[in-house]
């Protein structure tokens, strides 16, 4: 049997990617001996141990997790909303730290993980283009804390919907995402991920100009310490719609 199927069977993850994922980043050892090939063959008997270590139900929760040990966002009671929520990385980090209540919007269906589809404090929100959203128990005071991980949409697209959404006093966290926010043009290696470095500050420029003419106030903008899934460098961008 594969040894990340054997980890699946036994309990130890609950699904082949996770465990792959796991094993990969040498975290499994068979018969004391760490092992990183998903596929390698486990015999009947042997012991397989597994470190204990901390699941993050996405990449972006990793993401945003290293990003708040360099900058707080007012989390803790706060009302936030997940726009692009996806598997519910950025929710996972953000019900850790003590928000009063998520709302997951994305344009995707079934792809919330169980144990967020479980939680008290989260609603779900699928098949719903954030542009398109309207809350539906809002008080008409907007949401606290908005974040955001779209894919293939450029923020300059939803920003709009976003300012329409947060209160007058909210923290926007916005992960600005290269790949998808330079041309077609834009030079890019095998895997897709942009090299032209040059057309990539260009874009970051008119990102913030566009965000100024809404009347943000940046805070915060520094690279995620997380790669995109290809390599790609991403960037977060901290915005508070109250000016100072």
């Amino acid at each position: 049997m594969r040894l990340d199927s054997y980890l699946v069977e036994k309990g130890f993850f609950e699904s082949r990617h996770r465990a792959a994922l796991a094993i990969k980043e040498g975290q499994v050892s068979v018969a004391e001996k760490v092992v990183k090939k998903p596929s390698f063959s486990i015999e009947a008997g042997i012991e397989v141990s597994v470190q204990e270590v901390k699941f993050y139900i996405s990449r972006a929760a990793k993401k945003l997790e290293e990003y708040l040990k360099e900058y707080a966002l007012p989390i803790a009671g706060a009302r936030a909303l997940d726009i692009g929520s996806s598997t519910g990385g950025f929710t996972q980090i953000l019900l850790e730290n003590g928000v009063e209540s998520v709302d997951c919007v994305d344009v995707g269906r079934e792809q919330l993980h169980k144990s967020l589809r479980e939680e008290k404090r989260v609603s779900v929100f699928e098949g719903v283009d954030i542009r398109d959203f309207q809350p539906v128990c809002s008080d008409g005071g907007g949401y606290d804390l908005i974040v955001s991980d779209v894919s293939f949409i450029s923020l300059l697209k939803i920003i709009d919907a976003v300012d329409r959404l947060a209160s007058i006093t909210a923290t926007i966290t916005l992960l600005f995402k290269p790949q998808f926010e330079v041309g077609i043009e834009a030079k890019r290696d095998s895997k897709g991920v942009v090299v032209d470095s040059v057309v990539v500050e260009l874009a970051k420029q008119h990102f913030v100009e566009a965000t100024l003419k809404l009347g943000w106030r940046v805070l915060d903008t520094r690279k995620s310490r997380v790669s995109g899934k290809e390599g790609n460098i991403e960037y977060f961008y901290t915005f508070s719609k109250e000016r100072a």
